[in-house]
């Protein structure tokens, strides 16, 4: 007969697959819930060698928000199972990696939003009776939806005779605040830029008279600085318009360099500067659009990203330049 922690791997929660994370402290798979309507897909979390049953009990019967969704918790044999809400997007850390490996980065906007929502979620869990504080939270507990809404992940239970006061708190935030805008802890050549810096500067204080007096206050910092820098345009994202991009300017200006170029090869000064002049011109005012349409969405492309449409650009001209000799 199959042992009870057995019927609720095997029969209530079914693997659909390979662990998604396997170590010496959680075992993560993804999950059908048999006993939910509609069999929804799952999380099934093991965290091994530990008891945060108590924890976990507490979320599943409050169900907030600000963390997933909670369909069960068990404890067996020294570890705890938790089933929870499949949630879709990334967390955090990955949106950061996938930033820097793309040459990006959140605009002023978007980090105002995530740090808005994270103070928010704080906020509202610190204010229950009694108050629940996530004691891990760092970039890879914190995850975005595909909606944008900000969940919290891996809640641990308080380590003893360790206490956490505001102070702590805002620290902590202001580290997550500074790797959410530079892409970097604090403490590495890179700058804070505006609208920010004082914000991230003041949380990082251990001084209390230069410190927030509340998380409430901070978010209204965070809302003001956001809300009066530039427009909400996702950086990552931005939809560059269509008279903006290669395959639009493009044509036109791949017509100008191969009249231009023809008439060079025949010799023609006249025609040849007329052409010229009108394919450099048109050339530095795509560039100057280009780069002002950018500038004013705060958008933060890398220096290849910004080159990228020049580059494909500049590859067809000695394309078409090779052609037009080949007739020739």
């Amino acid at each position: 007969m199959a042992s009870e922690k057995e019927e609720f791997i095997t029969k209530k929660y079914i693997p659909t697959g390979a662990p998604i994370v396997e170590n010496d402290r959680t075992l993560i798979y993804k999950v059908r819930c048999m006993e939910e309507p509609g069999s929804p897909v799952a999380i099934l979390k093991m965290y091994r060698k530990r008891n945060v049953s108590r924890l976990y009990t507490k979320l599943m019967q409050l169900d907030y928000s600000e963390y997933p969704h909670i369909y069960n918790v068990k404890y067996f044999d020294n570890s705890t199972l938790v089933v929870e809400e499949y949630l879709t997007g990334r967390t955090l850390q990955e949106a950061m990696n996938r930033n820097r490996a793309a040459g990006t980065g959140f605009s002023s906007y978007q980090a105002g939003e995530i740090m808005e929502q994270i103070c928010h979620n704080i906020e509202t869990l610190a204010g229950l009776n009694p108050p629940i504080i996530h004691h891990n939270l760092k970039p890879s507990n914190i995850f975005i939806t595909n909606t944008g809404a900000v969940k919290f992940l891996d809640f641990v239970p308080v380590p003893p005779r360790r206490s956490f006061s505001l102070g702590k708190i805002l620290q902590n935030l202001g580290v997550i605040f500074h790797e959410i805008v530079t892409g970097k802890k604090p403490g590495s050549s890179v700058p804070c830029p505006a609208p920010y810096r004082d914000i991230i500067k003041k949380c990082l204080s251990r001084q209390d008279a230069h410190n927030y007096t509340s998380l409430e206050d901070l978010e209204k910092d965070i809302s003001y600085a956001k809300d009066h820098h530039r427009s909400p345009v996702e950086s990552t994202f931005v939809e560059i318009p269509y008279t903006l991009t290669v395959p639009f300017q493009g044509i036109v200006l791949t017509v100008e360099w191969m009249l231009f170029y023809y008439f060079h090869q025949c010799g023609s000064f006249a025609n040849t500067l007329l052409f010229g002049s009108i394919f450099v011109s048109h050339t530095l005012i795509y560039i100057i659009r280009r780069h002002t349409f950018l500038q004013k969405c705060d958008a933060s492309f890398g220096l290849f990203r910004r080159l990228y449409p020049f580059l494909i650009l500049a590859a067809i001209c000695m394309l078409a330049a090779f052609l037009l000799n080949f007739i020739l």
